[in-house]
């Protein structure tokens, strides 16, 4: 879940430029959103042609003023004196570090020219990207990344059809020659480049330092450079792989005379492929086109079988001649100005193309920039159930033109009680046997929502502590709050508390929670018991700030990603625009598809070995109506078959999303058997969905217990009222004895074939029974540390993380559910330490559905 990114407003930009292809074509994305180009920033070494830095690119620095000069932007620069001090994976300031340069003239730039943005080139580079958003996060400015974890053949092409003529400056590579390729464009060198990264493996964009490049001319530009003299410098002379540069000695400047039209993909474009099957890593065959144009025209107006825009020839045949011969009518009027005129196809679901026909009738435009977006005008928007009918989030167009409303599937009535009796969690914490901690139960109340979540953020900490953890070593945070409208106050007590680099990843759903209890929380730590638990259980963060067209930036106290192991927990995902920062139109089809697409590609980046969807375990799919329940999960299943997951209404998500996936994977899922049982219990219907892996050291189950009385497939307008007070009535009627028998159930599938329990009676004095301390008084004996002396101790039982989900008004009273867990942990049919969390939810997977158990047992 990314929230507080400012991408979705308008802002005003500086761009970190070093000349070469990456920086320029960053900019043109940044202008193609609608942002306004007010300066350049450059950094540049002393006396010295090129400089052995980590972080920049300074080779070509002579021609940087030729290329302010050419944008006709004012240009910042300062000497750096600093080195690559700090080069771990995590910066922070450092004194005489050459990312302190960097600060010190951004702030320089902030305070003359009122930035609130840095644009910067980082494609791959986390070296570069984390050190840019720590200088960003100190400055309170949003870094804008947008060629991030790009496809760099697709981008490589990109660049040169969007007329970014960038000439190689630096060679640095098997199979690249000074002689040979210094001073060619990309165009040229393209074919080459293709066939070294098919021989030898080499990045096509030059991300691993193969090349260095310097651009002479693009749209931005309104006088072109021209190289009259250079000097070659050939630094090391191996004969397998020498490395030679250029330096400048004589440049100038050349006025277009002409300007012709350019393409440029935008925000919405890099979400137009949603309806295609290639972005995933589908487990059943491509969709038929007919199926397809089903879908699109449900979705009201999406162009059938439009594929990921990768050419400018594919670019082109969006618009017809008539578009284009309009839009060579407009480039002449635009050259006659001096200006450049960019098309941006900045809705790919629609069709028509309005063209600004004189300049009067195109929006203001800033003379600091020479780029005129003209784009599509918006024929049919808001398709789809749960969609609203107004501007398209992100779009640029400056003409609106007609808008055609299309019809919006009307959702029947979804009535819903909040929790109107008290609600009263435990606090626990239980810890296993390799340094694994689950923290449940934590509740925040107080006058309001702010002194509510510090006083469970205190507890929090407090049981975290206790058991010699920190708040560094927190994986994930799961909050449930009453009131989403009173996130930013929620969120701003948190902050404070994990006001620190790489911080948990998260999710936050809004629950019927009654009033005087603001939040939940739920938490996963890890603290490894010995050398060799830590290194095989190594933690990796991805806190990605910049915002990008690759995923939703997390800007903010939280991460996309934690990898403890093998175990990955993913934040909470809704359907964000990456580019824009606002949700996709199109209904709860659309939220679903483009959810999906960021956690597959979060779950691949944090993953070296190739990391995708099919690597999820479990999850939870919480949806905002009874009647997404469908749509989410014929989504999910299309793309993979082998994660268990639930299905949770909420009354709200994170910025009006219809649709919130949070999940953990681990790196082998491959290796992980599926098994669906069932009993039946009383008048109840008990069914278990079962995943672990070989080992028997990860398990993972959700249980339903139904009335029986419907299925996944009941409509909420086939319910009568007999069925409902039917359902009512059966659910009431649950005992104590039912619970305690379903717990008991879902503990024996979870901990099945778990060793030291094989032969053990419910009565044996390893049965386990937890303490009602909030602390959980006694748990802190399981970790084994490298000097522990016991002898012929029992092994500790099993540590089991349970969330219960009840429907609200189903079962006598959540005292009466909280009561029975609680008398069933200190019978003898428990045999494991549990740490719990009851939750009020509107409804569940079905209209029979009353209780929802998630369980989870791992890495004992």
């Amino acid at each position: 879940m990314a929230t507080g990114a400012r991408g979705d407003r308008k802002m005003r930009v500086v761009a970190l430029v070093s000349g070469g292809k990456d920086s320029t074509y960053n900019m043109m994305q940044v202008v193609a959103e609608g942002h306004e180009l007010v300066a350049l920033a450059n950094l540049h070494p002393k006396d010295r042609d090129e400089l052995d830095s980590y972080m920049y690119q300074t080779v070509g620095h002579q021609g940087i003023e030729k290329l302010a000069q050419a944008m006709e932007l004012p240009l910042y620069r300062r000497m750096t004196r600093g080195h690559s001090i700090n080069t771990k994976g995590h910066y922070e300031p450092t004194e005489d570090d050459e990312v302190e340069d960097l600060y010190e003239l951004l702030a320089e730039v902030q305070r003359e020219q009122r930035v609130e943005a840095v644009a910067v080139g980082a494609i791959l580079s986390d070296y570069q990207r984390v050190r840019v958003e720590n200088v960003c996060t100190r400055l309170n400015l949003i870094s804008l990344a947008y060629l991030w974890r790009r496809d760099q053949t697709e981008l490589l092409q990109e660049m040169i059809d969007c007329q970014v003529h960038a000439i190689i400056i630096k060679v640095a590579a098997l199979g690249l020659m000074p002689d040979r390729h210094l001073g060619k464009s990309l165009k040229e060198l393209q074919p080459h480049l293709l066939l070294m990264r098919d021989k030898y493996g080499l990045n096509v964009c030059g991300e691993g330092g193969e090349y260095e490049t310097f651009t002479l001319d693009c749209p931005l530009f309104r006088s072109r450079i021209v190289v009259d003299d250079v000097q070659t410098v050939i630094s090391s002379a191996d004969p397998v792989c020498p490395v030679g540069y250029l330096n400048f000695t004589k440049l100038r400047l050349v006025p277009k005379e002409r300007i012709e039209p350019v393409l440029i993909k935008n925000s919405l474009d890099f979400i137009h492929d949603l309806n295609e099957s290639s972005y995933s890593d589908l487990s059943d065959p491509d969709l038929s086109e007919t199926e397809l144009e089903l879908i699109e025209r449900s979705s009201c107006g999406l162009v059938p079988g439009l594929g990921a825009v990768s050419r400018g020839s594919v670019m082109r045949s969006s618009f017809s001649k008539d578009d284009l011969s309009g839009i060579g009518m407009t480039a002449a009027a635009a050259a006659a100005a001096g200006t450049a005129v960019v098309l941006s196809r900045s809705n790919s679901i629609t069709k028509e193309l309005t063209l600004c026909t004189s300049l009067e009738t195109c929006a203001p435009f800033s003379s600091k920039s020479p780029v005129r977006i003209v784009t599509k005008a918006r024929s049919c928007i808001g398709a789809g159930e749960g969609s609203s009918v107004g501007t398209v989030p992100g779009s640029l167009s400056l003409n609106d033109g007609p808008m055609v409303v299309c019809p919006v599937e009307v959702l029947p009535p979804f009535q819903y009680a909040r929790e109107s009796r008290p609600l009263a969690n435990k606090p626990r914490a239980i810890v296993n046997s390799k340094g694994w901690m689950w923290v449940a139960g934590v509740q925040g109340c107080g006058q309001d929502s702010r002194q509510a979540m510090a006083s469970a953020l205190a507890t929090l900490e407090e049981m975290i502590q206790s058991h010699s953890f920190t708040l560094r070593q927190i994986c994930y945070i799961t909050l449930y709050v009453r009131n989403m409208t009173e996130y930013s106050f929620i969120n701003e007590i948190y902050s404070t508390v994990f006001a620190f680099p790489n911080p948990p990843t998260r999710v936050c759903v809004e629950c019927p929670l009654p009033a005087d209890c603001a939040v939940v929380l739920e938490a996963v730590a890890f603290n490894p018991v010995s050398s060799a638990s830590e290194l095989e259980h190594k933690r990796q963060t991805m806190h990605v700030q910049g915002i990008s067209h690759w995923a939703p930036a997390n800007i903010g106290t939280y991460s996309q990603s934690t990898k403890v192991g093998h175990i990955t927990y993913i934040s909470g995902q809704i359907a964000l625009v990456p580019g824009s920062m606002t949700i996709i139109e199109g209904g709860i089809r659309q939220q679903c598809k483009l959810t999906l697409r960021h956690l597959s590609r979060i779950a691949k980046a944090m993953n070296a070995q190739g990391g995708q969807l099919r690597d999820v375990v479990q999850g939870i799919c919480f949806v905002t109506h009874p009647s997404y329940i469908y749509e989410a999960r014929r989504q999910w299943e299309r793309r993979t078959a082998n994660a268990i997951i639930d299905y949770i209404v909420v009354p709200a998500l994170p910025r009006g999303a219809l649709v919130e996936w949070q999940v953990w994977a681990h790196s082998h899922n491959d290796k992980f058997d599926y098994e669906e049982t069932g009993c039946s219990i009383g008048e109840y219907s008990i069914s278990i969905r079962r995943r672990w892996n070989y080992e028997n050291n990860c398990a993972s189950i959700v249980c339903y217990v139904s009335t029986g009385l419907a299925t996944s497939t009941t409509k909420l307008t086939e319910l009568t009222d007999d069925y409902l007070h039917h359902h009512s009535q059966l659910a009431q009627r649950i005992t104590r004895d039912h619970l305690h028998d379903t717990i008991a159930y879902v503990l024996r599938k979870l901990l099945q074939a778990y060793p030291g329990l094989l032969g053990t009676s419910p009565s044996s004095p390893s049965a386990a029974s937890n303490s009602d301390e909030p602390a959980g008084t006694g748990d802190e004996d399981q970790i084994v540390r490298p000097h522990a002396t016991r002898e012929a101790a029992p092994p500790p039982p099993p540590s089991v993380h349970l969330r219960v989900f009840y429907q609200v008004d189903a079962v006598p009273s959540v005292q009466f559910l909280i009561d029975a867990i609680e008398s069933f942990l200190v019978s003898p049919a428990n045999r494991a330490r549990i740490a719990y969390t009851v939750i009020p939810a509107c409804h569940l997977q079905n209209f029979s559905t009353f209780i929802s158990i998630c369980g989870l047992r791992h890495h004992e």
